[in-house]
This record gives C-alpha cells, structure tokens and sequence, in this order.
C-alpha cells in the first residue's frame, strides 16, 4: 500500500473552514489503496485556543479512522495580530520541523501540504525535496493576502514576507489545487504554469439532511413566528460580523426578524458585548456536527458577511452547507470579489460594510416569500450540479494520482 504525508495545520476534531476539507481528504484516500499520515497541531480553531473537551487529544502519535497523526504543540494566539501571527507560523515550523526526521525512513510516494499555514507549506517542501518524492499543494487561502485584507493589525508587514515563501513553496511543488478562480489567477501571477494548477472547488463533505423547521425552531428554544437569520462559522476578522450588527440596528425594533451569529473565533467576546441590549441579534455557540442539519432547517434565511477588503479570500466553506439546506442566501461581500462572483445569479447580494443596505435586503425578503423559493431553488440547483461531494472527493484522487505520476514523467 502507498504511503502519503499529509501537513496541515487544520484537522479533526476542528469543526469548520481547513479542518473539513484535510479530514476528508485523509479519510477518503484509503478506499483508493492509500495509507495516510498526518503531520498537524493541536485542535484550534476556530477557538484560538484548545477547547477543554479536546485538551486531551495532544502533541504525540494516535489513530484516527484507521490514519496516523502525529501532532506537534505551537504557540495559539489568544489576540491575532502581525506578531501574534508571526510567532504562529515559527513555533509551528519550529515544532514541525523537530519531528520531520521520524519520517525520514518512511516510503511515502508524495507529500501534500495545505496551505494558508506557510509553515506546513515550508515543512513539507523539505521533507519532499529530502525524501526525493512529488509535492503537491492545496491552496485553501493564503496567508499573506489574508492579513493584508482583514485589516490585522501590521498586517501589511506579515504580507510581504508571508508572500515571498508562500511563492517559494508554491512554485517548488508538482502540482497545486486552488478552490476558486480568482486563487487560481494569483497563483499564475507567482509563475506557476496553468497546467501544473487543478482547479477543485470546495464541495459539500458535510451531509445536510432538511429537518422539519418547526421542530428545529424547537431544538433551540427559537420564535416559531420570528424571520430567522443565521450566519454560521468562523467569527475573525475576514467575516467582519460588526457590519451585521450596524444592520441590526436600522431594523424596526417591533421587527420579528432575528440574527443569529453562530460559531466561535477570535472576533467572539468583542460581538457578544456589541449585541448586548439588541433586540434583532444573538451571539450563540457553535453547534454539533448532529444539530448542524436542524440549524440550517431552523433558518429562513441564510447569511454571508465579509469585509469590503476580501476580494481575493477563498471562498466560505459554510456556503457548500447553505446552498444544500434549501434556504435562500443574502451576501453582504465586496463587490466583485471572489464570493460575490461566485454566487451571483443564485444569491441575493448587497455589498459590503453597507449596513443599511443589508436590513434592507433582509426586511425585502422576509417580505417576499416568493423570491425566498426562487432563491432557495436556484442554490439547491447549483448545489447539486457543482458542489457533490462524491464528485469533489473523485478529483482529489485523480489529482492525487497526477502528483505520484509526476514522479514517473
């Protein structure tokens, strides 16, 4: 059986963003005859911290479903800015590349690293180029672009040199996936040829099973009468959550409209004391993988926010659940920018940081039960035709395959 490394800095039991798409990936490379290690830190994100029910799962080799990971401890930063960031990647490489001899009699055909983390990027270049074996790298963001665009703070000092081994180490590689088109053309602009990049959006690895929406409304204490509104995931910088609370606001307050921000992340204290006295929003708790599918069913409408800088972020990976719950989506993105190409024609969009322009959107629809269907039917749609998981998991295999023959040509 071929070995395959695997070096990211987002795995199980993380709930959201990297984490969903690394897990897959190690699961589903075993039914095509691959044995897969995982070199990886500690559970994470989207907390900044190691939640207390994951402590026990620490630095050291286990098994998860039948696939090795090794773990090494790094530095999380309760507050992210440029040296927090900084300080991240470095204990990360420091503590990566500390443990990178054990694999050093290993037979592994290939080495794949996902990126934003540059340090697994940096980590598994060398391991490749030691071992003598293919590269390849999956780019589900990138770091320095990241704290360019969601306004962290010196994050334009971090860009430039996050940027320059970002390009080293995507330039070195086989073979590289990007998940949008707009990553794909930065990725070109480092001087990679376009036929050494496979283009493979982020599809659905989360099953979402519609549940009755009443029953759901009930699972979590909400309003049968109220318009319900969820944004889900990761609450950073990037999402800049702010702009949906200034929307809150404009709403009448005899509205039966409701916001729920649901999720965690390093933004999460600040918005529980913005909403505190605010009638329309709540901050609530991430919700299990088995209450993920009554969340969604609970909805009437699902939410997308972004800073107006993120033009060239890689898209939401909660938009692959959304377009599957048969709920419409409202998008409140830059203008343009990736997300905003992405859904257009199967999502109503209103552009970033105008709240204003977001109560709006969401009393207009809340209004309009109409146009809710049509949307909902137009996402479900694209969904099915773009977005299958089975589909998405079958081009990571041959794009697996393509990175080993590599070796061969």
């Amino acid at each position: 059986m071929q070995k395959i490394l695997i070096l990211t800095t987002n795995f199980w039991p993380e709930p959201t963003g990297i984490s969903i798409y690394t897990t897959d990936l190690a699961r589903t490379l075993p039914f095509d005859g691959y044995q897969v290690t995982v070199l990886t830190g500690l559970a994470h994100y989207p907390w900044w911290k190691v939640p207390e029910e994951f402590e026990n799962i620490g630095e050291g080799k286990s098994t998860v479903d039948g696939t090795t990971v090794v773990r090494v401890r790094h530095f999380i930063p309760a507050k992210m800015n440029a040296l927090n960031r900084v300080f991240y990647e470095i204990s990360l490489c420091f503590n990566l590349l500390k443990v990178m001899k054990t694999f050093s009699e290993q037979k592994f055909v290939a080495v794949i690293a996902f990126i934003p983390a540059v340090a697994a990027g940096f980590v598994g270049k060398k391991i490749a180029q030691n071992l003598r074996i293919p590269f390849g790298v999956v780019v589900q963001d990138l770091s320095g672009v990241g704290a360019r665009q969601s306004g962290l703070k010196g994050g334009h000092l971090f860009y430039a040199a996050a940027r320059r081994v970002e390009r080293k180490v995507i330039v070195a590689a086989s073979t590289v996936v990007t998940v949008s088109p707009v990553m794909t053309k930065i990725i070109s602009e480092f001087g990679v040829e376009p036929t050494g990049i496979t283009h493979i959006t982020n599809y659905a690895a989360r099953t979402i099973e519609l549940k009755d929406r009443l029953q759901s409304r009930l699972t979590f204490g909400w309003n049968e009468e109220a318009f319900i509104v969820v944004h889900s995931g990761n609450m950073g910088a990037k999402q800049g959550l702010e702009n949906v609370i200034e929307a809150s606001k404009v709403l009448s307050r005899d509205s039966k409209i409701k916001i729920y921000l649901v999720g965690h992340g390093n933004q999460e204290a600040n918005l529980r004391k913005l909403c505190d006295g605010l009638k329309n929003i709540a901050v609530m708790g991430a919700v299990a993988d088995d209450r993920y599918s009554a969340l969604l069913s609970a909805a009437d409408l699902m939410l997308v926010n972004e800073r107006s800088t993120q033009m060239e972020m890689s898209l939401p990976s909660k938009l692959t659940s959304y377009l599957y719950s048969e709920r419409p989506v409202l998008a409140a993105v830059p203008k343009g920018g990736a997300t905003w190409k992405f859904l257009d024609g199967i999502a109503e969009l209103v552009e970033a940081e105008k709240p204003s322009l977001l109560a709006r959107a969401i009393e207009d629809l809340s209004q309009d039960p109409e146009k809710r269907r049509q949307l909902a039917s137009k996402g479900l749609e694209f969904a099915r035709k773009n977005l299958d998981a089975e589909i998405g998991r079958r081009k990571y295999l041959d794009w697996v395959n393509t990175l080993i023959e590599s070796k061969r040509g």
